[in-house]
């Protein structure tokens, strides 16, 4: 499978769940000190998303790669533990409801697929369930690439 393959594949559950944004962050190769990047999305407003580096432990992203544990917030102005400046990606486009999951391999988190609403919204566990099946079938995609 190709970047672009990816590319498609995030258009696709965009349209299937009614997401506005989705993308996917990515650690740098070869730095010391991870730093996470969103590197594939789909429904952006702009490409602001291409400057946001995170840390491990930092942003949306960071924390989903930190503790390897998914986050749910219907609605991120007021259901989070930060205020929203520490959630870069949420401000650029704009997202009032999230769904992050890590994409794992070999017990190792190798990404972070993130998908948001423009509007508060509750999110259904059989969205979450769907998600989670294609942040699975993401991590081959990215292996792969990889290799």
């Amino acid at each position: 499978m190709k970047e672009q393959d990816i590319a498609s594949e995030l258009i696709d559950i965009r349209l299937q769940l009614g997401l506005d944004f989705v993308g996917i962050a990515t650690a740098v190769a070869g730095e010391a000190q991870k730093e996470i990047r969103w590197k594939y999305v789909a429904g952006n407003r702009n490409n602001r998303y291409q400057k946001i580096v995170l840390q491990v432990g930092k942003g949306i992203a960071g924390i989903v790669w930190r503790t390897a544990r998914p986050i749910i917030a219907e609605d991120l102005k007021n259901d989070r533990l930060a205020p929203l400046q520490e959630y870069p990606i949420a401000l650029t486009e704009n997202l009032a409801s999230i769904i992050a999951v890590p994409i794992m391999s070999d017990g190792s988190v190798i990404g972070v697929m993130l998908g948001g609403y423009r509007k508060v919204t509750q999110i259904k566990e059989t969205t979450i369930d769907a998600f989670r099946i294609t942040a699975d079938k993401m991590q081959q995609s990215l292996q792969n690439i990889k290799e």
